[in-house]
């Protein structure tokens, strides 16, 4: 018997979350494990209805389930065909803190709808929207997020100087059978930490504020979120992902507890990740600094891999650069990014299905459009392979070269005899090239090396960084 199961059987009648339980749904044991569709492990036992199409289940003993699925654990069953890397995915850790933390949510969203869709999104549209005018960060802002015309989340905050931080007054979501586990509370909790940064405080998030809203003349007070703590789907998603929130003060997200969900909720390759880990623990790279770059896509995944494998200067780098007054840092600095700039435009031309332009097409895909290439970075030549290309497909910016699963670059912003030779003794695997802008010419002893010219000219290459970097200095309030 899992843990917490004998628990749940003599727990009073939870008022808003019992309509959603099994116990209220099935009348026997048999009749719970015939929601379940004949493809589900045996050792499943459903607890509670996510949606229409999903189940939460507890895991009775260890089974072939994804990570490190095991007994007592709460995943998501969906009764029809998803992917298979979407089947099984931990909704939470344990039978009480589930059930109970659904009661929470449950309790508090007619009251969460309300203020948002009566108070909250009219005043934001009637005093801003309307005027074209853009609010300050003190000012209660709406976020809605949807996914194919569902929202999954909704939110409204504002900076709080009383405590130097961001005061919520209302924050949830829901999971719909279209959208990954948790996807819901992760994009919104990457928003709200987002605005946290930007606003320039010190990344602490309360729940128990008061705010006041005026529409149409009238005045309404909102005595912080409806919970009166940090909400009960955010905390269910924290606990999945190893995060603990509201664990020092049950009303707020402490900053500590901040950057850990930060980097949480921000999606890295594990070998970015492991870069990730060792600049903030060994180069002072602060994590939220490195997660707003990523997350505003300030810097790309591949781009900041590269920054930070090949430069001592990423720190100045994601701070927006070295002043202006120093040269030999500026140029420095200028290299790596644009090496980087240019391998990311290679990674997203390689990734992309995107068919626009090709022969007797007749649909042009706009949605999941990536191939799965990967790609990784050699901290000694400052070359990056990329694996999982189509070799049937002329490799881009070339002259017809082809039939390659991988190719390992070195991007420059200069073609030498020096780097031809470099590249040709190279012993990286597959297909070798050097990345370069369009308009850099080739020396004669270049002529047996294979060149990918990024479409972008130097000037525009370095335009681009600027902008970068510009974002960079001011994304900080």
């Amino acid at each position: 018997m899992p843990p917490g199961l004998a628990a749940l059987a003599e727990e009073p009648d939870f008022k808003y979350a019992e309509p959603w339980l099994v116990r209220s749904i099935a009348s026997s044991v048999d009749g719970a494990f015939g929601l379940l569709d004949e493809d589900a492990p045996e050792n499943l036992l459903p607890i509670a209805a996510v949606d229409d199409e999903s189940l939460a289940c507890v895991v009775c003993a260890p089974a072939q389930l994804p990570d490190d699925a095991g007994n007592g654990l709460i995943v998501r069953w969906h009764t029809r065909d998803v992917a298979p890397r979407f089947q099984a995915d931990v909704i939470d850790i344990g039978i009480v803190d589930y059930v109970s933390s659904l009661d929470e949510e449950l309790a508090a969203r007619q009251d969460g709808l309300r203020r948002m869709l009566d108070w909250i999104g009219p005043a934001y549209r009637e005093a801003y929207l309307v005027k074209e005018k853009r609010p300050r960060d003190f000012v209660i802002r709406p976020v809605r997020i949807a996914c194919q015309n569902v929202i999954v989340g909704l939110a409204a905050f504002a900076q709080d100087s009383t405590f130097d931080g961001l005061s919520v007054v209302a924050w949830q979501t829901c999971e719909v059978p279209h959208v990954a586990t948790h996807e819901g509370n992760r994009a919104l909790a990457a928003l709200t930490l987002c605005d946290a940064f930007r606003n320039g405080g010190t990344m602490e998030i309360r729940f128990d504020r008061d705010a006041r809203v005026s529409r149409n003349g009238r005045h309404i007070v909102f005595h912080g979120h409806p919970e009166k703590a940090v909400p009960a789907s955010l905390r269910r998603y924290g606990r999945t992902v190893g995060v603990y929130l509201g664990a020092e003060d049950s009303a707020a997200i402490t900053p500590a507890e901040a950057r850990k969900l930060f980097l949480a909720v921000t999606p890295m390759p594990a070998e970015l990740r492991a870069r990730v880990d060792d600049a903030v623990t060994t180069r002072g790279i602060s994590p939220e600094r490195i997660c707003f770059s990523l997350l505003s896509q300030i810097w790309r995944e591949p781009e900041l891999d590269f920054i930070l494998a090949t430069s001592a200067r990423a720190a100045s780098i994601l701070d927006g650069g070295a002043p202006w007054t120093d040269r030999a840092s500026r140029q420095a600095e200028s290299e790596v990014c644009r090496a980087a700039v240019m391998a990311g435009m290679l990674f997203r031309r390689l990734n992309s299905t995107d068919v626009a332009g090709d022969a007797g097409s007749a649909v042009r895909p706009v949605e999941d459009r990536s191939t799965g290439v990967t790609w990784h970075v050699d901290e000694v030549s400052g070359a990056v392979t990329f694996r999982g290309m189509d070799a049937d497909a002329p490799v881009p910016w070339t002259h017809g070269a082809g039939g390659v699963d991988e190719i390992t670059v070195f991007p420059r912003t200069a073609l030498t005899s020096d780097l031809a030779r470099a590249v040709t003794a190279d012993d990286s695997p597959g297909l070798k090239a050097v990345l370069v802008p369009a308009d850099v010419p080739s020396p004669p002893a270049a002529d047996g090396v294979v060149v990918l010219r990024c479409p972008d000219r130097l000037a525009d290459i370095d335009k681009d960084i600027e902008r970068r970097l510009l974002t960079s200095r001011i994304s900080r309030g």
